[in-house]
C-alpha cells in the first residue's frame, strides 16, 4: 500500500562529493488524451482451495502479475503501486476481491479516470445460468454463497463506479463445470455471453474476453514460460507489437486487431478473443517508450533499509535488500528514475530519484508507525474485533485522501473474511467440533459491516443467516426460523438459508416442513452435498436406510473430502450388510483420514456380522488404539478379546 513520500528517509552520499538526493513525487506518465488517473484491480488464481486436482490451473497468477507489471511500466501509464491492487492465489479470497473492487476502486476512481478490472482464472455458470468468477476460496458446490457473481461485478462497474473508461479483461481458463462429481475440461463453455452483458449501457466500457462462445481459453508453458495465450498475446501487443502505424501509441483498435490475429494463430484456430462494449477505438492503451541513448557512463546506487525489502527501478525488480541491510544496484544511467520499495510489512513507497554522474547511497525506512501501517499490522496479527484491534483503530482515526479508501478496503476485507468464514464453513461442512466462537465473530463482523453500509442487503441477509446458525447450535429453533425467513425475504435463491431452515424444523419436530426445505436447497444447488446429506440422515434415523443410500452416494460425490458424509455412507452400507461396499468405503475414508477411529468400529461390526472374527478383532483393536478413552472403548476392547478367544 503506497504511503506519502514524506515518510521515506532518502539521503545520498556520493563517493566523489556530497550532495542531497531527494525522493521526488512519482514520475507522471500520462497516456495521450488522459484527463485523469488510471486505477486497476488485477486478480489471478491458479491454486484453488475447493476444486478437484484436474481443475487447478498453472499460469493464471502469472498472467495477473505480468499484467500488473505492464500497468506499472511507463508503457502502461506508470501506475503507482497505490493505484493497483494485485490479488493472486492465497491473497485472492472472495472477501479480498470484493473489498478491492466494491470498496477501494469505487472510493478511489473519479469521472475522468480509466479503470481496469483484470481477471485470470475460472469463470463458470451455475445450474441456473448465473455467472461467477471463481476465486481462491470459492466452492463449486454452492457458488452463490462463495463465488464472485457477474451480477455484483456489473452493479459495481456499471452503476457505482465513476470512471471515464472502464476496461474489463478476462482470461477465463478451462471454464465449464467445476464440481468434484462433474468437472470436465471439455464440457461446453457458456460464460462468454453473460460476460458480454457486464457493463451494458451508455457509459464508455471496453470488454476484452479471452475466447468466443463454446471455446476454451488455453494456457501453456510455451508462451514465455507459462501464460494464457490471450494474456500473452495482449501484453505483446500492448508492449509495441500492435502499433501498426508506428506512431508509438497502441490504440484500442490496434490492440483488438492484434489479439484477433495472434490468438487464433497460436491455437490453430481453436480460440478467438471476443470484444464488446461502447468505446472510442482511437483511445490509447499503451505507449512505446523510447529506449535511452547509450550513456557515456553508468553509476551505482546502494540502498540501505529493512532486510527483505524489494526494490524496483523504473518498475523493474532489481533485488531485495540483503540480510546485511544493503542492496547495490548497478548499472544505472544518470538522470531521472522511478523508484519503488515493497517493505516486508506490506507497505509500498513510490517516488522518483534523479541520479548524477557519480555513485550514490540512500537509506529507506518503512512508515509502519503511520495510521495505515498500524491498521494493517493489527489485521495481519488477527486483531480485528478485539479491544484495541483494527476495527477500534479504524473508528478512532481520521484517514484522508487516498488513505481513506485504502483504510476502508482493509477493514471491509478483514470483516468480510470473518463473516464469510461462517458461510464457507457451512457450504463445505467438513470441519468438526464446536463452532460457536466462529459464529459469534461472524455475527460481530456483519454487525460492523452494517454500521459502514447500513443498506447492504447482502450483509443483512448473511448476518441473519449466521444468527440463525448460532440459534440452531444453541437449540433455539423458533428464533432461528424467524431469522431465516427474514433472510429469505432478502434473497430467496440463497440455498444455505433453506438448508438451515430444514435443520431448525427438524429440531422442532416438523419433519415434512424440514424435508421440503432440504429439497428446496438441493434444487437451488444441485451439486451441494449438505442438503442431500441432511435428507439421508433423517431417512436413516427413521429406519429407511435403503432409501437413504442414494442420497448418501450423491453427498459423497459432491463433497468427497467430508469425513462425516463418507462415514455415514459406510454406516449405511454396514446396516444393509453390503460388506464389499463397506470395505471400499473404509478404504476411501482411511485415505482421507487414517486416524478417524469410527471407521474401524464400523468395519469391525461389519466383519463380525459376516462371521469373520479375525478381521473383526483386528478392526476393533485399531479402534481402541486410536480412541483408548472413548466411552465405549473398554467394551470394544473386551469384545475384541472375546472374538480372539473364539478362534
Amino acid at each position: 500500500m503506497a504511503r506519502p513520500l514524506a515518510a521515506l528517509i532518502f539521503t545520498a552520499v556520493l563517493l566523489a562529493q556530497i550532495r542531497d538526493l531527494k525522493l521526488e513525487p512519482p514520475i507522471p506518465v500520462k497516456l495521450p488524451g488522459d484527463q485523469g488517473s488510471r486505477w486497476a484491480v488485477v486478480v489471478g488464481v491458479s491454486a484453488y482451495d475447493n476444486l478437484p486436482p484436474g481443475a487447478q490451473l498453472r499460469f493464471a497468477h502469472r498472467d495477473a502479475e505480468e499484467f500488473a507489471e505492464f500497468l506499472r511500466s511507463a508503457a502502461g501509464g506508470a501506475l503507482p503501486a497505490s493505484h493497483i491492487r494485485v490479488l493472486t492465489n492465497d491473497r485472492a479470497t472472495l472477501a479480498a476481491v470484493r473489498a478491492a473492487l466494491h470498496t477501494w476502486l469505487v472510493d478511489s476512481a473519479s469521472t475522468q479516470d480509466v479503470v481496469y478490472f483484470f481477471f485470470a482464472g475460472h469463470g463458470v455458470l451455475d445450474d441456473h445460468d448465473e455467472g461467477y468468477f471463481v476465486v481462491r476460496d470459492s466452492d463449486p458446490q454452492n457458488l452463490r454463497a462463495t463465488g464472485l457473481s457477474f451480477q455484483e461485478v456489473d452493479r459495481t462497474l456499471s452503476a457505482r463506479l465513476r470512471a471515464g473508461l472502464t476496461i474489463l479483461v478476462t482470461d477465463a481458463c478451462h471454464t465449464g463445470r467445476l464440481g468434484w462429481s462433474s468437472y470436465s475440461p471439455t464440457s461446453p463453455i457458456r460464460i462468454t455471453d453473460p460476460l458480454v452483458k457486464i457493463g451494458q449501457g451508455d457509459r464508455s466500457f471496453l470488454k476484452l474476453l479471452a475466447s468466443g462462445p463454446s471455446e476454451r481459453s488455453f494456457e501453456d508453458a510455451q508462451w514465455e514460460g507459462g501464460h494464457g495465450v490471450f494474456t500473452h498475446s495482449l501484453l505483446n501487443g500492448l508492449r509495441g507489437d500492435a502499433d501498426r502505424d508506428a506512431d508509438r501509441v497502441v490504440q484500442i483498435s490496434e490492440a483488438i486487431d492484434y489479439i484477433s490475429r495472434r490468438v487464433p494463430e497460436h491455437t490453430n484456430g481453436s480460440q478467438h478473443p471476443r470484444v464488446a462494449g461502447t468505446f472510442d477505438a482511437h483511445a490509447p492503451l499503451a505507449v512505446s517508450v523510447q529506449p535511452p541513448s547509450p550513456a557515456t557512463k553508468s553509476v551505482s546506487l546502494d540502498v540501505s533499509g529493512p532486510a527483505g525489502s524489494s526494490i524496483y527501478i523504473d518498475t523493474v525488480f532489481r533485488g531485495a535488500i540483503r540480510p546485511s541491510g544493503i542492496l547495490r544496484i548497478e548499472p544505472l544511467t544518470p538522470g531521472p528514475h522511478a523508484f519503488s520499495a515493497d517493505f516486508p510489512d506490506g507497505v509500498t513507497l513510490d517516488g522518483a530519484v534523479t541520479l548524477s554522474g557519480v555513485p550514490a547511497r540512500t537509506t529507506i525506512v518503512s512508515p509502519a508507525a503511520a495510521p495505515l501501517g498500524q491498521l494493517r499490522q493489527r489485521i495481519r496479527a488477527g486483531q480485528v474485533l478485539e479491544t484495541g484491534g483494527a476495527w477500534e483503530y479504524f473508528r478512532a482515526h481520521t484517514f484522508t485522501g487516498a488513505e481513506r479508501a485504502a483504510a476502508a478496503e482493509l477493514v471491509t476485507g478483514a470483516l468480510e473474511e470473518l463473516g464469510q468464514a461462517c458461510i464457507g464453513d457451512y457450504v463445505q461442512s467438513t470441519a468438526q467440533g464446536s463452532k460457536e466462537l466462529m459464529l459469534q465473530r461472524a455475527i460481530a463482523a456483519y454487525d460492523r459491516l452494517l454500521m459502514l453500509y447500513p443498506n447492504h442487503a447482502g450483509y443483512q441477509m448473511r448476518s441473519m443467516f449466521c444468527h440463525a446458525r448460532l440459534d440452531i447450535a444453541q437449540q433455539r429453533y423458533a428464533e432461528a426460523i424467524v431469522s431465516l425467513e427474514k433472510a429469505q425475504s432478502l434473497d430467496n435463491q440463497f440455498a444455505c438459508t433453506y438448508n438451515a431452515l430444514g435443520v431448525a424444523y427438524s429440531g422442532m419436530g416438523r419433519p415434512k416442513e424440514a424435508r421440503a426445505a432440504f429439497e428446496t436447497a438441493a434444487r437451488l444447488t444441485p451439486e451441494w452435498g449438505l442438503p442431500v446429506f441432511e435428507i439421508a440422515s433423517r431417512l436413516v434415523a427413521a429406519g429407511n436406510v435403503a432409501q437413504a443410500r442414494p442420497y448418501l452416494e450423491k453427498a459423497v460425490a459432491y463433497n468427497p473430502r467430508s469425513v462425516a458424509m463418507r462415514w455415514n455412507l459406510l454406516h449405511a452400507d454396514r446396516l444393509l450388510g453390503r460388506l464389499p461396499d463397506v470395505e471400499k468405503d473404509a478404504a476411501e475414508l482411511n485415505r482421507l483420514n487414517p486416524s478417524y477411529a469410527p471407521t474401524y468400529l464400523e468395519v469391525g461390526r461389519a466383519y463380525e456380522a459376516a462371521g469373520n472374527a479375525t478381521r473383526a478383532a483386528a478392526a476393533y483393536d485399531s479402534y481402541v488404539q486410536l480412541a483408548p478413552n472413548f466411552a465405549d472403548s473398554q467394551a470394544i476392547r473386551e469384545r475384541a478379546g472375546a472374538l480372539k478367544r473364539k478362534k
